[in-house]
């Protein structure tokens, strides 16, 4: 006679879920934590994702058993996982999904990961877009390492000048941001309009005072020393100071407040200048059209 399946137990060790955590991540740290094969445990709550990893973060095929198997596996209730998860979450309420603000995928800093889950080498996490660092413990994240602030708080600021951008424009952040950094990015390549070369290399400086800040690579030390910078000019791009649909004047516009706000004087390049190129023109054209 055929033997009979033995019903699905709870892991013996079972690491609580991170806040935003990926599904990925998460069946990961449980397998490590039990000493089990990851690809195991996802196939027990539906078929295996190709490429799976933890930045996975699908539920494409599971059942409606799938959420009740996770739940048993991690001994916790299926309502307290989907707190963290927001891919279970969005699997049991499809409308939720809707209406949650643009996330991109990150991570939390080492001292939140360290009091969730002490052996764990990294937890996988979708983050609001415009966050770049964790405010409790004042740690800059959007790298491999943590880079502490306690000697940039114009970093923090800029995170706090962020927030409150993104509680008016969610589903614009990070279209702003991406715009913002490819501006910087280019100016810093052709010739900066603007005299922020000081400001940059004294918090380059700040950034290598830490250890860490020597192992993150040279594009991620740069983008910390410059994102107060980027702030700025993601909510003149979500905010622009003129409502004419003509670039010239609205180029004119942005220079002069962009100067303002740094009393620096902006050296204008007219049509070959980034900002141009890649706000003025192409925001007066949605707007005539």
């Amino acid at each position: 006679m055929p033997t009979r399946r033995d019903p699905l137990r709870p892991l013996p060790l079972s690491p609580g879920p991170v806040h935003g955590e990926t599904i990925g991540s998460y069946l990961h740290r449980l397998a490590v934590a039990n000493n089990r094969p990851v690809s195991g445990l996802a196939q027990l709550l539906g078929p295996l994702p190709s490429e799976f990893s933890p930045l996975s973060n699908t539920t494409a095929g599971w059942t409606t058993q799938s959420p009740t198997r996770l739940a048993v596996l991690a001994g916790r209730p299926t309502a307290r996982l989907a707190r963290a998860l927001p891919a279970l979450a969005d699997f049991l309420d499809p409308q939720h999904s809707k209406t949650r603000p643009e996330q991109v995928i990150g991570r939390p800093c080492h001292c939140c990961t360290a009091r969730r889950s002490p052996s764990a080498s990294m937890v996988i996490i979708l983050a609001p877009a415009h966050q770049h660092l964790c405010p409790r413990h004042r740690r800059w994240t959007r790298s491999t390492h943590d880079i502490p602030l306690t000697h940039l708080p114009e970093v923090l600021q800029a995170q706090h000048h962020l927030d409150r951008l993104a509680r008016r424009h969610d589903h614009r952040i990070q279209h702003a941001l991406d715009l913002a950094w490819k501006i910087i990015d280019e100016w810093s390549a052709g010739g900066m309009p603007l005299d922020l070369g000081r400001e940059w290399t004294r918090r380059l400086d700040r950034i290598e005072l830490h250890p860490a800040g020597t192992k993150i690579p040279f594009e991620d030390r740069h983008r910390l020393a410059s994102f107060p910078e980027t702030a700025v000019l993601t909510d003149l791009i979500l905010n622009p100071p003129t409502e004419v649909v003509d670039p010239k004047e609205l180029y004119l516009a942005t220079t002069a407040e962009l100067s303002r706000r740094f009393a620096r004087i902006y050296t204008t390049r007219g049509r070959q200048d980034p900002l141009y190129q890649r706000f003025c023109r192409p925001h007066t054209a949605r707007e005539a059209a």
